[in-house]
């Protein structure tokens, strides 16, 4: 039988079954464990709230049921593993892929979109993870992807951008990013005679209502209709990611250079520099879809940049790199309605290519060896190939450090060999002693050791050291996990006072050695 009857004649379904094949393949395979942050927060709400003892409180975490609502009840069908659970990032991303390649203009590269929208490194670190911006991912999308239906569709077109803005705040407050999209439309259609006022007048009743029932929740649960606004406030506080309270030139640079500086470091500046071809076609030829994706991203890129994230004083959003991912999508699809752009227009593409060496050279100044070198090649491709095969190299350079990424992390965590690690030696009945380790271990003890609340109890985080000097134990452990030197690398304070304190009061009996961890076993002196 010829081997193309297996071959979808339709280059949307080819390119979205490679694309969605490679997502499932790389969510099987590159899961690196947890994150021992916010993650462990959602993982632990999800399945308290299916088990039906979570408690809502001041903390806006507790009522982002959006974020740890449909991951628990995965959890819940499917057993506790945070693997598992983070399924429900991948269903988000393979609903997204599905809606931009739907409403992508049939004159348009599928697999460029593809392409760019499956390769992203931060995009794919958290498709492993339970994190609410991977499941805003979604949400995000479908907000202009409705508004592409509003002429033909009126009611569905509203439900769906209604839909994406409720839940996705459900989710995670950060989609407030695509809320002036609705008015920013109004007057675009205005202003072109098409009114749409069916499609405005549902938008308006559906809004109202939902939030209606959103208010009201709260006003009868706590008494107050802006009581998660308010928890959102009182949950600032200063750190070292906060702006308010630091100095105006910090503020300044976070208004100005920053997050040119965050797009070149984190891997989003070609994305975004490949998109101002599709932004200028969107300009000089405004049609839909290309105009509900366009407006949707200088709607979230210029909130981004500017937004407050408090009512009483102006702090705008840190830029972490995994709050910018809900940006890959829609860039996604701007790059595939503009890619023939600038592959016709010489001069356009000479404007790229000095914005690609811009980012290279910003990476040289910061001596990001890595990161110009990527960007070097990116300048390369584009007059090294042409056509089809300028497609599928870039699809080839793209997926390089998408793969190493994987590699890098199962290497520098060793997840596996953690669990295996704790477990054996939290389940030892033959040395119960205290086990002192990192405090993003401890935080994170109900997940690694699930249902174990005898095991937890001997993990004891080291910041706490104090509270034992006066009582030591005649016995105890001390574990540490080599991650922390990677991603807490603020824990060696605590550290080093911790091994200060071993050398006055202990002596070292037996060490041992596994992966990323250390265990040693001490007596009192």
């Amino acid at each position: 039988m010829p081997v193309q009857r297996y071959i979808p004649s339709n280059p949307k379904k080819s390119a979205y079954i490679v694309g969605s094949t490679f997502l499932f393949l790389y969510w099987l395979i590159g899961f690196d464990g947890i994150t021992f942050s916010d993650d462990v927060y959602y993982l632990l709400a999800g399945n308290k709230f299916w088990d039906g003892t979570m408690e809502f409180n001041e903390f806006h975490f507790s009522t982002r049921w959006g974020a740890y609502v449909p991951s628990g009840l995965i959890g819940f069908l499917f057993g506790f593993d945070p693997h598992r659970i983070s399924m429900i990032s991948l269903f988000s991303y393979l609903g997204t892929l599905y809606l931009v390649l739907k409403i992508l203009p049939k004159d348009c590269n599928p697999w460029v979109l593809v392409t760019w929208m499956v390769t992203q490194v931060y995009l794919l670190h958290f498709l492993t993870k339970v994190y609410p911006d991977s499941l805003l991912v979604f949400w995000t999308i479908l907000i202009p992807f409705s508004a592409t239906f509003r002429s033909k569709k009126p009611f569905l077109a509203a439900l769906g951008l209604i839909s994406g803005l409720f839940f996705g705040f459900l989710t995670k407050e950060t989609i407030v990013f695509l809320a002036p999209l609705p008015l920013v439309l109004f007057i675009f259609d205005w202003k072109r005679g098409n009114q749409n006022r069916r499609f405005y007048s549902f938008l308006l009743g559906l809004g109202l209502a939902f939030g209606v029932i959103y208010l009201g929740y709260f006003w009868i649960k706590f008494g107050s209709p802006f009581f998660h606004f308010r928890s959102i406030q009182e949950g600032h506080y200063p750190w070292e990611h906060s702006y308010y309270d630091k100095s105006a030139w910090v503020m300044l640079n976070r208004l100005t250079i920053l997050p040119i500086v965050t797009f070149i470091e984190r891997s989003y500046w070609l994305w975004i520099v490949f998109a101002i071809p599709g932004l200028l076609k969107i300009w000089r030829k405004p049609a839909s879809p290309g105009v509900e994706f366009g407006l949707a991203f200088l709607s979230m890129i210029v909130l981004l940049w500017f937004m407050s994230t408090n009512f009483g004083f102006y702090n705008p959003l840190y830029l972490n790199p995994r709050h910018l991912i809900i940006l890959i999508p829609v860039l996604a699809f701007l790059i595939a309605l503009g890619w023939e752009e600038w592959r016709a227009n010489q001069k356009l593409k000479r404007q790229l290519s000095g914005l690609i060496l811009f980012g290279a050279a910003v990476s040289l100044i910061q001596q990001d060896w890595k990161m110009s070198v990527f960007q070097g090649t990116a300048f390369v491709l584009l007059y090294l190939f042409q056509g089809k095969k300028l497609v599928w190299a870039t699809g080839i350079y793209l997926l390089f450090p998408a793969l190493f990424a994987i590699q890098y992390q199962l290497k520098i965590k060793q997840y596996p060999t953690l669990i295996e690690t704790l477990d054996r030696e939290t389940s030892s009945s033959e040395n119960p002693s205290l086990i002192l380790t990192n405090n993003f271990l401890n935080f994170s003890k109900e997940v690694l050791l699930p249902e174990n609340q005898i095991a937890q109890k001997l993990l004891f985080p080291i910041e706490k050291l104090d509270s034992i000097r006066l009582t030591p134990p005649p016995k105890l452990r001390v574990f540490i996990y080599d991650y922390y030197r990677h991603a807490y690398p603020k824990e060696q304070v605590d550290l080093d006072a911790l091994e200060f304190w071993l050398k006055e009061n202990y002596k070292l009996e037996s060490e041992l050695n596994e992966g990323n961890s250390s265990i040693r076993y001490f007596s009192k002196n």
